[in-house]
């Protein structure tokens, strides 16, 4: 079949055969293939396209429900669909499978699923045990997803307690963690290094860990696994007290479309949850904004301040400062006088977290450089 120009293939040796020697030594290595590590690429190759259709199954036991739908996609379209109806992740990600493939075609991108594989995914992504597997895959992405949207980092001695308290996994551990390490590297929304685990905008583990363990006296704030699963949907933003109160203000005082307000209001709330200063967000909004009054300044900030105090910090170990420290709010220092540094709003070039980047990697600004 024929996507937007875009033809499928055939065999999975000929989508093997568009891979480097090194990707094919990666797949090799995630399918835990062991005693081929001196081949060269033509016999990998050979032995890769015996061997994968084997471990299909064994692959697919470990998708969530996400990527069981790109795969009934996938099949119901004679192995073919545009890329534009996936993620630059998981583009990405795909050929690392060993089955799935990524291409190019008169400019357009399209993911691939060789045409004799079919039968036998058709099978799979239809046996009860493996749907119930991607259910429950499901679940352990969005929990781990969710805690570390809210607590930032959490370190590796404190990771299985904090799940297992929201679902079930010490009977499948090590399956657990199979799913884990394929989500990171299929989503890029969580990282792993020596401090722990960490949500994928976390710019510094080890201070996030030192401000946490400053607060003894407090634990991790208890939510409940509903709140968690809705903080696991991939690019999910928490809508705290304040969150309608600023994007309105926006829309109405400065003539901002919603997707506009929207970016500087959810800028707001991650730049509260790295730790940014009151004055350091005001100096954001007035790179942004132009006050046409003391007035219309103050209202501004008074939005602001209640967003930021019922933002949920990472600092703070999910807890908001309005619950930690109620009589100690935060309060914004006087609008300095700074005419030369205001961009006015009709003038300004601004990229938003969620546009292109303009260096040209195809990510959103905020997976890219938005994030260094």
């Amino acid at each position: 079949m024929t996507v937007d120009n875009v033809t499928g293939i055939a065999t999975l040796k000929e989508g093997l055969s568009a891979l480097r020697a090194a990707e094919l030594h990666d797949i090799r290595k995630k399918l835990q293939i062991r005693n081929v590590s001196t081949m060269k690429k033509a016999e990998l190759i050979d032995f890769l396209s015996e061997e994968i259709p084997s471990l299909l199954r064994m692959i697919i036991r470990y998708f969530d429900e996400r990527r069981i739908h790109i795969l009934k996609n996938i099949i119901a379209s004679d192995g073919v669909i545009s890329g534009h109806k996936v993620t630059l992740e998981e583009l990405e990600y795909f050929p690392k499978t060993g089955f799935m493939f990524t291409g190019m075609h008169n400019g357009k991108s399209a993911v691939t699923i060789p045409l004799e594989l079919l039968p036998a995914l058709r099978e799979i992504i239809s046996d009860k045990t493996i749907l119930k597997d991607a259910k429950r895959n499901t679940e352990w992405i969005r929990i781990t997803r969710g805690l570390l949207y809210y607590y930032g980092t959490v370190p590796h001695n404190r990771f299985m307690e904090l799940v297992e308290k929201y679902t079930a996994v010490s009977e499948d551990n090590s399956a657990f963690f199979r799913v884990f390490y394929d989500a990171m590297e299929c989503y890029q929304e969580i990282y792993a290094d020596r401090y722990g685990y960490s949500y994928w905008e976390v710019m510094n583990p080890l201070e996030v860990l030192e401000e946490q363990a400053s607060r003894k006296n407090i634990d991790y704030y208890p939510f409940s696994k509903k709140q968690l699963l809705e903080a696991g949907v991939t690019d999910f933003v928490e809508r705290p007290k304040g969150y309608s109160q600023l994007l309105s203000l926006l829309m109405k005082e400065y003539q901002m479309s919603n997707e506009e307000a929207k970016e500087i209001v959810e800028t707001c709330i991650i730049q509260v949850k790295l730790g940014d200063l009151p004055s350091q967000l005001l100096g954001f909004l007035q790179t942004q904004l132009s006050f046409e009054s003391f007035e219309a300044a103050q209202r501004l900030m008074d939005a602001l301040v209640l967003l930021m105090n019922n933002t949920r910090e990472w600092f703070l170990k999910g807890y908001t400062s309005m619950e930690l420290f109620p009589e100690d709010k935060k309060a914004l220092l006087p609008l300095p006088d700074k005419k030369g540094e205001v961009i006015s709003l009709q003038t300004r070039q601004k990229i938003g977290r969620n546009d292109p980047c303009p260096c040209g990697s195809g990510k959103k600004f905020k997976k890219c450089c938005g994030n260094e």
